[in-house]
C-alpha cells in the first residue's frame, strides 16, 4: 500500500514543480516591427530686412530735440506747471499734436534750413495750437505765428482783401523765421529771443538795460512782464514733453508719408477750384492748407505758392505742365529762406499808419491795463507808438500797474 502512494505523491510533486518552472520561464518577446521614418520637410523662416533708416521728415520727433539748445526741463517750478498743464488730458494733446503733424514736420524742416533751435518748432503751438487760419479780430495777430499787420508787412508778407499772408504757412514761416534770426541776432540768447517775440524787443531791451545779469535759473531773471515769463516757460514746456514724452504718460504720433508737404508755384489768376481739382483734392481740402488766399483766385501780388501734401502737389505739377512748352510749376519741399543776416528788420515800434490824405479827427479811449499787459502790447494792439502812449499819459517810464487807465488817441 506503500509504495503507490509513494509513487503518486512523487508524480504529483514532480508535476507541480514543472507548473512552476514554466511560470518562472519569461515569455518569448515577438521580433520587434520596423520603425518607419517620415521625413518632414524643412521650412525655410523668411528673413526680416531691417527697416530702412527713417527719413528726417518722416521722423520729426528726434530732429526736433536733437536741435534743442535750452536743455533746462526740471530747473523751474513754472516750466514744470506749465508741462502739467499742457498733458493733463494726455489724449487730447495726443491729439493736438497729430492734427498738427504735417505743419509740424513742414516748420522744423524750415527752421533746421535756417539754424533756428528745434524747441521754436513748438512756437506755433504755443501762438495758435498750430492754427493756420486763426483770423485776425481789429487788426490783431492772425495765424499760426500770430503775426501783427505792420510785423507781417515789415517782414514782406502781403496783407489784403484777397490774400493774407499771415494765414499763408509758407509766407507766415518765412517771417516768423526772418524776426527770431533778426532777434537773436541782438540778443544773442534764445530765451531772450524767444521774450521778446512775445512782448516786443524794446521792452526786452529796456529790462536788460537796468538789469543786465541774467541769472543762473532757467528764466533769465529780469523784470518783465508775467505774461513774457510765462511764454517762455511754456515754450520749454512743450520742448520737455517732446524730449520726455514717456514722463508726461504721452506717446509721440508716428508720421506716415501723407504728413509730408509740398509747395508748388502756381501761375498768377488759378482758380483755387480748378487747382484742387487737378491736385486730386477737394476744395476744402486745398483752403484748408492755404487759408492766406481768401479770393477764388490766386492773386498776382501773392507768392502764388501752394501747400499740399506731396502726391497732391505731385499731381497738381503734372498736370499744369500738361500742354505747356514749358514747366509751369515746380514741386519743393524746401522754401528758400533768407537765412542769417545782418540786414534782417527788427520790428519796430508801431506807428500809426501813414496816409497822404486829410488826418482824420483823432478819437480819444481809455484803454484799463490787465494782468500781463505792457505799453509795448498796448501800444502794438491799438497801433501807436509806445513814445506816444507815455507823452499822452505823461509817463515817466515803461511800468504800467493792472486797473491803471490809459489815454489812448487814435
Amino acid at each position: 500500500m506503500s509504495t503507490p502512494r509513494t509513487c503518486i505523491r512523487l508524480g504529483l510533486t514532480l508535476a507541480i514543480s514543472m507548473v512552476l518552472a514554466a511560470c518562472a520561464t519569461p515569455p518569448t518577446k515577438p521580433p520587434p516591427t520596423p520603425a518607419v521614418v517620415t521625413a518632414i520637410p524643412v521650412v525655410q523662416v523668411p528673413k526680416i530686412a531691417p527697416a530702412a533708416t527713417p527719413e528726417p521728415a518722416n521722423e520729426p520727433w528726434a530732429g526736433i530735440v536733437a536741435s534743442y539748445v535750452m536743455n533746462d526741463c526740471a530747473d523751474s517750478p513754472l516750466i514744470r506747471a506749465n508741462a502739467a498743464m499742457y498733458t493733463r488730458s494726455p489724449a487730447r494733446f495726443e491729439q493736438l499734436l497729430k492734427q498738427s503733424l504735417p505743419l509740424i514736420i513742414y516748420v522744423h524742416g524750415q527752421l533746421q534750413d535756417a539754424g533756428i533751435p528745434g524747441e521754436f518748432s513748438m512756437l506755433p503751438m504755443l501762438e495758435s495750437s498750430y492754427n493756420a487760419a486763426e483770423p485776425s479780430r481789429r487788426n490783431d495777430p492772425a495765424g499760426m505765428w500770430q503775426l501783427m499787420p505792420r510785423t507781417a508787412r515789415l517782414h514782406g508778407v502781403t496783407v489784403n482783401r484777397q490774400y493774407d499772408g499771415r494765414l499763408d504757412p509758407v509766407a507766415s514761416t518765412q517771417a516768423a523765421i526772418k524776426m527770431l534770426t533778426a532777434l537773436n541776432q541782438r540778443f544773442e540768447d534764445w530765451r531772450l529771443t524767444d521774450m521778446a517775440y512775445n512782448a516786443g524787443p524794446y521792452a526786452v531791451l529796456g529790462a536788460l538795460r537796468d538789469h543786465p545779469e541774467l541769472g543762473s535759473g532757467a528764466i533769465p531773471a529780469i523784470p518783465v512782464s508775467h505774461t513774457t515769463r510765462t511764454h517762455l516757460a511754456r515754450l520749454m514746456a512743450l520742448s520737455c514733453i517732446l524730449r520726455q514724452p514717456e514722463q508726461f504718460h504721452v506717446q509721440l504720433p508716428k508720421p506716415s508719408r501723407a504728413d509730408e508737404l509740398a509747395t508748388i508755384k502756381v501761375p498768377a489768376g488759378t482758380r483755387l477750384k480748378d487747382a484742387a481739382e487737378m491736385a486730386e483734392l477737394s476744395e476744402a481740402e486745398l483752403r484748408a492748407f492755404n487759408p492766406g488766399y481768401i479770393s477764388s483766385r490766386v492773386p498776382s501780388d501773392s507768392p502764388r505758392t501752394l501747400l499740399l501734401p506731396t502726391g497732391a502737389a505731385e499731381s497738381l505739377a503734372a498736370a499744369l505742365t500738361v500742354g505747356a512748352s514749358e514747366p509751369v510749376a515746380q514741386v519743393s519741399t524746401r522754401e528758400q529762406n533768407a537765412g542769417p543776416s545782418n540786414s534782417l528788420p527788427l520790428p519796430e515800434e508801431p506807428t500809426p499808419p501813414q496816409n497822404t490824405a486829410a488826418p482824420p479827427t483823432p478819437t480819444q479811449q481809455r484803454h484799463r491795463v490787465r494782468k500781463g499787459d505792457t505799453l509795448w502790447s498796448i501800444a502794438r494792439h491799438y497801433h501807436v507808438s509806445v513814445k506816444d502812449l507815455k507823452r499822452w499819459n505823461h509817463l515817466r517810464d515803461d511800468d504800467v500797474r493792472p486797473g491803471e487807465k490809459l489815454r489812448v488817441n487814435g
